[in-house]
């Protein structure tokens, strides 16, 4: 027997879940307030009705945030479902409030009232997990990120989201949330494979339906919007990680890694997602070369807004994929970057390239800049979530060697040796 650490304490388990929540809420601004276009009301109107997609949708919206504000707290601090609420509330107030001085929007009681909900949501489902995962003290915390290329999953619902906005608007993107739903169902599943599998604490079953409800918080807008379509996607995502979870562990002993093969058994939906994003909208038509620094397109500007970030969120995912391919070698931050920023932006002007010869649409500068950036990102955040990974190992190295370190709340978390 021996005494873990507590995760709870872990300064870099508050930090990393920091930086995914800060991307999150970057999203969801650039979602709630594009087009940016502001000025003085001449008038103020708040609306007190909504109709159901908008409530459904502005529940969904915040769920993620309600679920990773209290892994952002240091220590034991695990804040109320009702503080969470009131902070929603807030922040969606702000926005509502900022709506009032753009004409393209319009401010709603009821969007405030469902979004601070959603925020209350995330909190309660993020509680009763941990309470569940705290039954069996092998696995305290690995929601909180412990676990490699977790945070590759929470990093494909923003994807997801902007993704099925985009399908929305051009039901032929719908091919697009394939491969995405598919690089989640494995990852979930491989997983299942090599901690909760394991540890007995989820079967194959119940880890189909957290994957479907992961998909479902990515997808929501073309569930609202083309429901046999949207539930389809997520039946898919369910069925193939209860599939895939039926194989057998990679891990041969608690220290050994699963992520190599992970990844290399991600490259095909990797590819497949941006060869759809590449050659799908050329299928309508090639025209002439277009090419600006800043932002181009037709289309109203929610449109073009969405144009950039879906390639950005892209790009995170995939600056995330190739620092994590180097995790082996255990190199800084820096010299990952100096590898992670050519490739891609290589991929970034493939990308442009085509956006060039769209009708209607154009390279962008900018747009290639900010890819890049989002891939940087993306690495960073596997590096945060890494440094969150050697603090667990080194205070479960010092729990070895020390059983009667108490927990930061005055208990134990005890397990057997892995």
């Amino acid at each position: 027997m021996h005494v873990e650490a507590p995760v709870t304490a872990s300064p870099t388990r508050a930090r990393l879940s920091l930086v995914l929540l800060l991307y999150f809420l970057g999203v969801i601004g650039v979602i709630t307030l594009a087009p940016f276009r502001f000025s003085i009301p001449s008038s103020v109107h708040v609306l007190a009705t909504g109709d159901w997609f908008d409530v459904v949708a502005n529940v969904l919206l915040f769920v993620p945030l309600g679920f990773l504000y209290p892994l952002t707290r240091p220590g034991d601090d695990e804040p109320s479902p009702t503080r969470v609420l009131l902070l929603g509330l807030l922040l969606s107030s702000a926005i509502e409030a900022t709506q009032l001085f753009e004409r393209e929007r319009f401010s709603s009681v009821i969007d405030v009232i469902t979004n601070g909900a959603g925020a209350a949501l995330g909190t309660i489902v993020l509680r009763s997990t941990m309470r569940r995962i705290r039954s069996n003290a092998r696995l305290v915390g690995r929601l909180s990120l412990e676990i490699p290329l977790v945070g590759l999953i929470y990093l494909l619902v923003p994807l997801l989201l902007v993704a099925s906005l985009s399908a929305v608007v051009d039901s032929v993107r719908l091919i697009a949330l394939i491969p995405l739903g598919l690089i989640g169902a494995r990852l979930i599943a491989a997983v299942q494979q090599n901690h909760f599998g394991p540890s007995e604490l989820l079967g194959r079953a119940a880890m189909g339906v957290v994957a479907s409800g992961w998909m479902v918080l990515g997808t929501f807008p073309v569930l609202l919007r083309h429901p046999f379509m949207g539930a389809s996607l997520v039946g898919v995502v369910g069925v193939a990680t209860w599939h895939e979870s039926a194989g057998q562990s990679v891990r041969d002993g608690a220290e050994r890694r699963f992520e190599a093969d992970t990844l290399r058994s991600l490259t095909p939906y990797v590819v497949a997602y941006f060869a759809v994003i590449v050659f799908l909208p050329l299928a309508s038509g090639i025209g002439a070369w277009h090419f600006a620094l800043g932002l181009t397109g037709a289309g109203n500007v929610d449109q073009q807004q969405l144009r950039l970030l879906e390639p950005v969120a892209s790009l995170t995912m995939l600056g995330y994929i190739m620092a994590e391919s180097r995790g082996r070698r255990e190199q800084s931050f820096a010299w990952v970057v100096t590898r992670v920023a050519p490739e891609s932006a290589l991929v970034a002007a493939v990308i442009e390239v085509s956006r060039g010869l769209q009708p209607g649409a154009g390279a962008s500068a900018i747009t290639l800049v900010l890819m890049v950036s989002g891939a940087v990102l993306g690495a960073g955040i596997y590096h945060s979530q890494r440094d969150h990974v050697r603090w667990i190992l080194a205070h479960r190295a010092v729990s070895r060697e020390d059983t009667s370190v108490p927990a930061a709340n005055g208990t134990f978390a005890v397990s057997s040796p892995d």
